[in-house]
């Protein structure tokens, strides 16, 4: 983290965990505090340089301006209070409640300043945070045809969501109702009010609760800041879609005892369509003797577009030319494998949706917050912090497609016979989503000191709701009724309808969603006692909260009445409190051990958990620190896992059932989206996890620091829900289906539809290797080159779901074995160049069943890797301003392509569409 070298006043400063350690540097590197006193010296920093200036700055020699670098504490006894320095206090770090200098390097925390994200070019929070190499498998974004559109979240360890604690100022923010609670959408955390971003890679629910198995997020808003900083960007990308502005104000003022910052800010980014892009636009093989193409070789083309079969679905039959026009979008194919209509060599009509539907949303937010704190004695604090922030985001569905009716007596039917035809309603225009978030985050807190007690209590309320809008969807009885009486003709693509018909047969949707916490919470820090080698501090608190969460779709998507759409309704209450504690205990000499606990009740079936921790740090050497933890950690299951209504969704399998009786090598057999029913499980039992780790911090030169960490996480009874293809896999192995599920297979084989549920049947065991690495270089007159690198190696990644066996699924699609950044920034008196890269490895495209036993799937094919390079260059002006230009992705990589995948043919949890973007920014104080 960088001191704000525009800053006129800052009273203290947060530290990462190696910055901590590393702040214990004298001259001879890093030193073990053995101080028996209560009180922490502070280190001293001259006021005009940064943190990272002072730890590393070289020797000084005669003939040059000599640094004041960090001192040890006995140097810093004779500066402390010097003009022009600044105390650092004590440090209070993610993962810990303890606020003393000594024990912060115990934990893995990586912190992302302000100054990190501005020189990569990134406009938001949740640009900055998806690139992390902890966000190991990627994680969902903002993407189009998706009841999440709009909401962008971070996995760490590849966790999910779920399983990732993201907290601003240390305090739960309300989930996003739209993910149904799974996630805190990132979208919605104004950059303009960030200081930095801290990330513990380590299991922490001893500390936090539930959710802190992957790890925790913290996102430090700005606090004190004295003036007036105006800054606005924009990108044009070569590519078309994405483009994207930004603009935002920040103002600050302090008196003798009050502070007060204020701030807003605005982000806008465009659409991507799949048409932009030749890797999602549709493609079509070498057409057959009549003119019709294998749907197997297709890709962005959909089985819904007018595919027509018999009422018993045994047959075929081939809809009349004005109902498969190309110029339409529609494409005459054979089902040549069989795995759409079930019936090898059946007629089809496709629908080539790609030209219509969108892969990324556009995107708009903005925000307003406030933070003002005032000193009403020497002992005695109050801070408020308010924030809210508004995402609007539009998504472009193509046109609804459904399974229709027509009876053999419709006057439109030329077939004579009951039909039933896969069918895409062209004529109703494109379904359109407009969704609206808003999250208002208020935040008062009280610190009092008494004696050598510290004492904080406050408050939150934190409401986050949601709508959406959704045009140009189907009403499914109207168009049952008009398909019926042969108002409405979906053999005649060119004379479909009237207009009056048409309408009739659309409709209006609507969602809306509310997750609201409202907590009140306590903590006491205090020093319990002597022990030979320092003093015993400790902290311990209380929390009580209550949830509140509803997703509320209208009453015809509820009823099923609604083509073209998936989810239903959702809605929950429950009060939760825990009660907490933490010692820091000096055991040996150079050995600190923490020890936490904590208790959470749940109201409803999640009931309790307790959740201890065991952490320990060793300062082996000068130079060299060695850190380790032990914990247990848990998930409380979601209000929407609990109590939500039967929802729709169109999963993606392969029917080996159906492929084996047709003769498909069970390696070709390809997959194909079933209508699938999700329905709730209110007798869910928490997650429970166990996770351990161990690391180095360590400087073994001057010019560069490093550290290394293990860790290792089991999850017990992990919530998941039965997937499509592992309900078609306990059919092959003659299992009878779990409890709530079911294979509902039409006469001729086909699958009809699945049901499906959440329940604790899997096991998940992870581990791995991180790695920071830290250099610096001082070139003279030529300025100062300060290289550093970051990597995640995913040793292992099992999950049981007691059907498939266990197996280590690194290198699958989208589970990549490591990420790799790289940040090279090189100053030049006013100037400074910055390289970044980002690194993701090749992996299979697909895993297919083992021959002979199809259940031991293998690897197959190859997802190229994917090297992205960023490039700027920042100037700080005469007149206190930044001018910035810069180009991300700039040799165009875009994404690493994978047609083992459905359209848009990509993991979007990966890889960035954008491709080459120029970029420019400026940022002016006063």
């Amino acid at each position: 983290m960088l001191l704000n070298r525009h800053q006129r006043r800052a009273p203290s400063v947060r530290l990462s965990a190696l910055a901590a350690a590393l702040a214990l540097f004298g001259s001879n590197g890093v030193r073990a505090q053995t101080s028996d006193d209560i009180a922490v010296e502070p280190a001293v920093i001259d006021d005009s340089q940064t943190i990272v200036d002072a730890l590393f700055a070289e020797p000084a020699e005669a003939e040059t301006i000599p640094v004041d670098p960090l001192r040890s504490e006995a140097l810093a006894e004779n500066v402390a209070g010097a003009p022009g320095t600044t105390e650092l206090d004590a440090i209070e770090v993610t993962g810990s409640r303890l606020g003393r200098v000594a024990m912060e390097g115990a934990l893995p925390v990586t912190v992302i300043s302000r100054e990190d994200i501005l020189a990569s070019g990134k406009i938001s929070v949740a640009d900055a945070l998806r690139t992390s190499t902890f966000n190991s498998f990627g994680s969902y974004t903002s993407i189009s045809g998706s009841s999440g559109q709009g909401q962008t979240v971070v996995s760490l360890r590849g966790l999910g969501s779920n399983r990732t604690l993201v907290l601003v100022d240390g305090r739960r923010i309300a989930t996003s109702p739209s993910l149904q609670g799974s996630g805190v959408d990132l979208n919605t955390i104004p950059l303009a009010a960030v200081e930095r971003i801290e990330m513990l890679s380590d299991g922490a629910s001893a500390i936090y609760g539930s959710d802190a198995i992957g790890g925790v997020i913290n996102v430090i808003l700005r606090k004190d800041y004295s003036g007036v900083e105006i800054a606005a960007g924009l990108g044009r990308p070569d590519n078309p879609g994405a483009d994207e502005e930004d603009a935002s104000i920040v103002a600050g003022v302090s008196t003798g005892d009050s502070r007060m910052l204020f701030g807003a800010s605005y982000t806008n980014k465009e659409p991507i369509f799949l048409r932009d892009r030749d890797y999602s636009r549709s493609t079509l093989p070498e057409p057959n003797a009549d003119g019709s193409y294998n749907f197997s070789g297709t890709t962005g083309i959909s089985g819904y577009g007018n595919t027509v079969l018999s009422s018993d679905f045994s047959r075929t039959l081939r809809v009349p030319d004005a109902g498969c026009q190309e110029s339409l979008g529609f494409y005459r194919l054979i089902d040549d494998v069989g795995n759409f209509t079930g019936i090898q060599g059946g007629d089809m009509c496709g629908f080539d949706f790609t030209q219509y539907a969108a892969d990324s949303t556009e995107l708009t937010t903005s925000s307003v917050f406030v933070k003002y704190g005032y000193d009403i004695s020497l002992d005695l604090g109050f801070e408020i912090t308010a924030t809210y922030a508004q995402s609007e985001s539009f998504g472009r569905f193509a046109q609804a497609p459904d399974l229709l009716f027509v009876p053999g007596t419709a006057p439109t039917n030329p077939f004579g016979e009951d039909v039933y035809v896969a069918h895409r309603f062209e004529p109703l225009g494109t379904r359109d989503n407009r969704n609206r978030s808003g999250v208002l985050s208020v935040l008062p807190v009280l610190t009092y000191t008494y004696d050598l007690l510290d004492i904080e209590v406050g408050a939150r309320i934190s409401r986050f709701t949601f709508t959406e809008l959704g045009s140009g969807y189907l009403l499914r009885s109207s168009a049952a009724a008009a398909a019926e009486s042969g108002a409405y003709n979906p053999f005649d693509l060119s004379e479909p309808g009237s207009e009056e018909t048409l309408d009739s047969m659309t409709v209006t949707t609507t969602r809306d969603g509310l997750t609201e916490y409202r907590e009140v919470f306590g903590t006491v820090r205090a020093p319990l006692f002597e022990m030979p080698l320092g003093t015993v501090y400790s902290a311990f608190g209380a929390e009580y909260r209550q949830e509140r969460f509803y997703d509320k779709y209208d009453s015809q998507s509820e009823a099923g009445a609604v083509g073209g759409s998936s989810g239903n309704s959702s809605d929950g209450k429950r009060n939760a409190y825990a009660v907490f504690g933490e010692v820091g205990l000096p055991v040996y000499e150079g050995v600190e051990v923490d020890v936490a606990a904590r208790y959470d009740h749940y109201s409803d079936a999640a009931g309790g958990a307790f959740s201890p921790k065991v952490s320990a740090r060793w300062q082996a050497r000068d130079n060299l620190t060695v850190r380790g933890s032990v914990g247990k950690g848990f998930r409380a299951p979601l209000l929407s896992e609990l109590n939500a209504k039967d929802s729709f969704s169109a999963e993606s399998a392969r029917d080996l059932v159906v492929c084996r009786e047709a003769g498909v090598p069970d390696s070709q057999c390809a997959e194909s989206q079933y209508n699938t029913f999700i329905t709730a499980n209110p007798d869910l039992d928490p997650e429970t996890s166990t996770q351990f780790g161990f690391g180095i911090a360590m400087q073994p030169v001057d010019w560069a620091d490093f550290t290394l960490d293990y860790y290792n996480i089991t999850i017990e009874d992990s919530l998941t829900t039965y997937t499509v293809q592992s309900l078609i896999f306990r059919e092959l192995l003659g299992q009878p289906l779990p409890e709530g599920t079911a294979v509902n297979r039409r006469d001729n084989g086909s699958i009809d539809n699945v049901v499906t549920t959440t329940d604790n049947i899997a096991e998940i065991r992870t581990d791995g290797l991180d790695l920071l690495l830290n250099t610096r270089f001082a070139l003279g007159d030529w300025g100062m080159l300060r290289p550093s690198l970051a990597a995640t190696w995913v040793l292992s990644y099992e999950e049981d779901d007691g059907v498939l066996p266990a197996r280590d699924q690194v290198d699958d699609p989208g589970v990549p074995e490591y990420r790799v950044t790289a940040t090279v920034p090189w100053t030049y008196g006013a100037f400074t160049t910055t390289w970044n890269a980002t690194f993701i490895p090749a992996t299979a495209a697909s895993t297919d069943p083992g021959d002979p036993d199809p259940l031991r799937l293998q690897q197959s094919g190859h997802v190229a890797s994917n090297f992205v390079h960023d490039l700027q260059l920042s100037w700080e002006s005469p007149w206190n301003g930044t001018l910035i230009v810069g180009v991300r992705d700039l040799f165009d990589r875009g994404v690493s392509t994978n047609f083992n995948l459905t359209s848009p043919f990509y993991d979007q949890t990966l890889y960035d569409p954008v491709g080459r973007m120029p970029y420019a920014r400026v940022i002016q104080r006063f």
